[in-house]
């Protein structure tokens, strides 16, 4: 019989395919699911490196359904597949393209909000220097750099298509919508009780006060989609239904942020239709806190005389955020944010170095501060705050960027609103704004912007304000 003769390429992608094979079977044994999933892995580099769009899109679909490694039983290192290896290798290829050839534009790369991100991202790796454990800094720098060049950066590019900044809420949506509802009938054969919504989202969200800041997040998006001019019935009624689910398990998910956030971003959403001026607005501010100034003391009293815990009834939950003498939550929250004064006071420059608070705050606890539910050991939480934990671990210098960001997004955000005419870009700007100040108003009370579930479509969203400051500015020619 003649030997068919294979050319030298075929031969070796046939040794190829079976050393991959017997490399996976060895895998598998192993229980090392990375090497399983290399195919798809190397699959999806070829995409962004041709397709970065739709790596981008991949990965914001992707992440409402992605799982933390500790959620696994794989270790205690709290790290999210398959986004996070995505964000990774998506940042690396950025990074080599951007060398190679801008693929940036000007305009997004000199963006006054950028060149905060590079002010941010510089300080992250001084005080990354100065760490009490630099490794563990490291990390955190390198985490939050795969998250801002691929979701902000890239993101601010591809939105530069304003066709696609529907579509990155709406691939977000889809699979975080399947989410809600697993956690709904999940939670609902628990009755709706308060205990089981701590957990009734796992494995795809850490506990309820990540998966409501999300569901809040995105009220507002769904409720611009909803009330978009000249939009079909076909898309109004389901997203009517969507919205409704959506405050609907906000109130369940039993997180009071979530809910006051919410709130908060449509008492802006009112103000602004109501034409009022940031004049207004501002004055309105100084006045609420002349009036908080002056009668801080009997604020006080008053607030020790509450012992309203949180419940399943929602005005006692409401109630509760501001029982400062038995709700544990509340005293933990204290507890964390009286560590932080301490821990700035020894090192008000440097701070401690980034992501080092949970592991270094346990020596500042007062122990008249202390809950049932303190610890020693890192392993419940962080500083309970996107602004006092930057304190903690960058200095006030830290802190100062970070409000000075916060800062230019909504003045920018401001600015180009009052510029625009009304049409879809307008009404997209307005509502994605809404959406950041539900964050950055529960950032007061809890930070997740560690995460992926989190910082997509937080820095994704900022994106989308840059995006549209760029294409107003060609409009108008500012």
């Amino acid at each position: 019989m003649r030997e068919h003769q294979f050319p030298i390429s075929y031969k070796w992608i046939i040794i190829g395919s079976y050393a991959f094979l017997a490399l996976s079977a060895l895998a598998y044994l192993r229980e090392q699911w990375i090497v399983i999933a290399l195919p798809a892995i190397i699959l999806i580099l070829l995409l962004g490196f041709f397709k970065p769009s739709y790596l981008f899109f991949a990965i914001a679909g992707l992440t409402p359904l992605s799982i933390n490694l500790e959620e696994l039983g794989r270790g205690e290192i709290a790290f999210y597949l398959p986004t996070e290896p995505l964000l990774f290798a998506f940042m690396v290829l950025i990074i080599l393209g951007q060398l190679y050839r801008d693929i940036i534009p000007r305009e997004i790369i000199l963006h006054p909000l950028s060149k905060v991100m590079y002010l941010y991202i510089i300080w992250l790796f001084i005080t990354s220097l100065t760490s009490t454990d630099p490794i563990v800094s490291i990390k955190f720098l390198v985490s939050r750099l795969w998250f801002i060049v691929p979701v902000y950066f890239a993101g601010a590019t591809i939105f530069l298509k304003p066709k696609n900044i529907p579509r990155f809420f709406l691939v977000y949506l889809v699979p975080f919508i399947g989410v809600v509802l697993y956690t709904t009938l999940r939670h609902a054969s628990y009755g709706f009780e308060e205990d089981p919504a701590h957990w009734a989202m796992e494995p795809f969200y850490r506990d309820h006060t990540q998966y409501g800041t999300v569901v809040a997040f995105f009220i507002p998006i769904v409720f611009g989609f909803v009330t978009r001019n000249h939009q079909k019935w076909q898309v109004r009624a389901p997203g009517t239904i969507v919205l409704a689910l959506l405050i609907f398990t906000c109130i369940y998910t039993y997180s009071r942020a979530a809910l006051l956030s919410v709130i908060f971003a449509f008492a802006i959403w009112f103000f602004v239709k109501m034409r009022a001026s940031i004049k207004i607005l501002v004055a309105l501010g100084i006045a609420l806190s002349l009036v908080l100034f002056l009668t801080i003391d009997e604020i006080l009293v008053q607030l020790q005389k509450n012992h309203t815990d949180s419940s399943e009834n929602l005005v006692e939950n409401v109630e509760s955020i501001t029982n400062i003498t038995t709700d544990a939550s509340n005293l933990e929250r204290l507890n964390r944010w009286n560590s932080v004064f301490a821990m700035a006071k020894e090192r008000p420059i440097f701070g401690f170095g980034p992501g080092t608070y949970m592991f270094e705050y346990a020596p500042y606890q007062k122990s008249g501060d202390l809950t049932i539910i303190s610890t020693n050991f890192g392993d419940v939480g962080n500083a309970h705050s996107e602004y006092l934990g930057p304190l903690a671990e960058t200095g006030y210098i830290g802190l100062l960027i970070v409000l000075l960001m916060l800062f230019i997004l909504f003045r920018t955000a401001y600015r180009v609103y009052r510029r625009l005419p009304e049409g879809q870009l307008r009404h997209f700007l307005l509502f994605s704004t809404l959406a950041l100040t539900t964050y950055f108003a529960h950032g007061f009370l809890n930070n997740f912007l560690d995460s992926d579930k989190a910082s997509v479509p937080v820095f994704g969203t900022m994106a989308i304000v840059v995006a549209i400051d760029v294409l107003s500015r060609k409009q108008f020619k500012v």
